[in-house]
Order: C-alpha cells, then sequence, then structure tokens
C-alpha cells in the first residue's frame, strides 16, 4: 500500500489495518515494526494502539515493549462464531460442489478418535451411497477415514491400528496395519485421498483435508461416486473441484 494512500485513511481505518497486521505472524510487533509494515507513522502507530489498549483490543508486553491482539478481540469473534449459522453456510458450499461435479459431496470431522459425517449431499446419483450424516467411519478405508487418521497423533494410531482386527469387505480393503499407515503417509505427502473400491464394488472417493487457522486437519470433504471406464479422468477432476473450495470451507471450520 503507497504511503498517500494510508496517510489518506480514517483513523478507524488506520487502527483496522494495525489490527490486521497483529493477526500475521509473529502476532507480537513494536510499534516501529508496526509502522513499517502498516506505512502508518510511528506517532499515529502510538496513540492507536494506546485507545485500542483502552479497550482491550491490544495488550502490551512491557519487558518487550510489544503489543498482541488483546481478550476483546477473542470475545468478540467468540460472539460471531456462536451468532453465525455455520452449519448452512457449510451447506452451501458442498451444495455448490455437488452442483458442479453432478456427484455426491460429504464432510466428516475427527472428534478425539471418532470419524463422524456431519454433512452429506446426494443429489445427482441415479444409485445412492446411502451415506449419512452421524454415522462413524473406520480408520482404514474410505476417504474420511484414511484422510482424518492420517493426520492425526502417530503414536496413538499405530496402537490403534495394531490392537484391533480389520474385516476385509472389498477387494481393496486395507487390512495390514504397516499398509495402512503407508497409506497414510502417501496421504500427507499428496495432499489428498483415493478410496478405489474398499467399502463395495464400484465404490469411488475423492478426498482432501481441510486445515484449520492452525494449520491442523481434524476436517476431511469428499466427493464419491461410481467407478466407470473414465474414473482416473474423473479422479483428477474431481480434485480440483475439491481444492478450488478448499480455502472458503476452512474459513468456516472452527
Amino acid at each position: 500500500m503507497k504511503d498517500n494512500d494510508v496517510n489518506s485513511m480514517s483513523s478507524l481505518k488506520k487502527a483496522f489495518l494495525i489490527l490486521h497486521q497483529l493477526s500475521e505472524s509473529p502476532y507480537e510487533y513494536t510499534p516501529t515494526l508496526l509502522a513499517q509494515k502498516t506505512g502508518v507513522n510511528r506517532t499515529t502507530i502510538h496513540r492507536i494502539l494506546q485507545e485500542l489498549a483502552d479497550f482491550d483490543v491490544v495488550i502490551k508486553n512491557e519487558s518487550t515493549k510489544t503489543y498482541r491482539i488483546g481478550p476483546n478481540i477473542y470475545r468478540m469473534g467468540l460472539v460471531y462464531h456462536h451468532n453465525l449459522n455455520f452449519k448452512s453456510k457449510l451447506e452451501e458450499i458442498l451444495n455448490m460442489m455437488s452442483q458442479e461435479s453432478k456427484e455426491s459431496v460429504g464432510l466428516a470431522i475427527r472428534d478425539e478418535e471418532k470419524i463422524i459425517s456431519l454433512y452429506e449431499i446426494e443429489t445427482f446419483q441415479p444409485l445412492k451411497m446411502n451415506y449419512k450424516p452421524g454415522l462413524f467411519y473406520p480408520m482404514n478405508r474410505g476417504c474420511y477415514g484414511k484422510c482424518l487418521m492420517a493426520y492425526y497423533d502417530e503414536n496413538r494410531v499405530k496402537e490403534l491400528l495394531y490392537s484391533q482386527k480389520f474385516e476385509k469387505i472389498s477387494k481393496n480393503t486395507l487390512t495390514d496395519p504397516e499398509e495402512i499407515l503407508e497409506e497414510y503417509r502417501k496421504i500427507r505427502e499428496q495432499g489428498f485421498v483415493i478410496s478405489e473400491e474398499e467399502t463395495f464394488d464400484y465404490a469411488m472417493g475423492v478426498g482432501i483435508p481441510i486445515f484449520d487457522s492452525k494449520g491442523n486437519v481434524s476436517t476431511c470433504v469428499a466427493i464419491s461416486f461410481l467407478k466407470q471406464a473414465n474414473y482416473k479422468e474423473k479422479s483428477e477432476e474431481l480434485k480440483e473441484i475439491l481444492f478450488k473450495y478448499s480455502d472458503t470451507l476452512s474459513k468456516y471450520i472452527p
């Protein structure tokens, strides 16, 4: 942003510019560094920071002379979180993905060690997959199970894998713990997951992890379809749609 543009800003806009910078890494700044990053002069920076501190919108670290986001911003964020209809917005995005892909789209989360489906949009499939919200999914098969456990604590994942036996319910169902761990590694490396006839014949799925604001993964969005001759090309097309909406989805993941 040009200096002239910044100088012509109102004090309110300059305050928002400062708060926006404080929300970027390393999340604590001296007034001098804030002036360098924003283009706002130091005198104005000091004045605005003091006014924001009066309302606990920012907090000053007296030992380092740095400022960071304060508790009032956290409180406002909680109000936003509780008042905004995230469910409605997520369903809207998933419906858009389903309209574009002409296939079934779903979203699942990992709550501790449980993988549960939250949303399933099945509007275009002539043969329904019968995935339903509220179902729990195993860790060894399907887009949800493999993707979400691939980003879970590795030591705990190994304990879980070796403490149970997996049934081979379809020709590509993974049952060996080492093969499952290798599949997890592959998912993390490539950033997406493929499920090919792991749950029943001709069932295909493509999914991606959704990263939250801290870079963690507890959400997976996936598109399912019936395997046909062009399934590899179809998988690539669906993968593009998934990545197209990934950033938008991440905004609504707490």
